[in-house]
């Protein structure tokens, strides 16, 4: 029996450029410090996005979409877990950048646990940005 899915989308607003907050999300010392260990990070079609969690887990990503400084879309595979997309845009806003974060196709049996951790991941990225 195959479980639903669910998704999630998370906007938050900093007070920095599109580059800057680019550079957050996409250069692999910041990656380490928001988000987890950077295993491999290709940033172009079909590229490896490969990270390993806190937990010792690794999420092996493809790069599906980028468009530096507007839009870096994986496909995300956990272990244990069906794939899913992670989709992150930066808009302007005024003289900051509104960050609009999609992850769909999550299996509806971790789809609070994404939640969770992607709630907890921004609040380190708003810390790796203001620094």
């Amino acid at each position: 029996m195959s479980a639903g899915h669910c998704e999630l989308r998370l906007t938050r607003r900093f007070d920095a450029s599109r580059g800057e907050v680019w550079a957050a999300l996409t250069d692999p010392p910041s990656l380490e410090r928001w988000l987890a260990g950077v295993i491999d990070v290709e940033l172009s079609p079909g590229g490896n996005f490969e990270l390993e969690l806190r937990d010792d887990s690794r999420i092996a990503a493809s790069v599906r979409e980028v468009e530096a400084p507007v839009v870096l879309e994986l496909a995300w595979s956990h272990a244990g877990e069906e794939p899913s997309i992670v989709r992150f845009e930066l808009l302007e806003d005024g003289d900051g950048t509104l960050l609009v974060l999609d992850h769909r196709l999550i299996d509806e049996r971790f789809g609070m646990a994404y939640i969770s951790r992607w709630t907890a991941a921004l609040k380190r990225l708003r810390v790796e940005i203001d620094r």
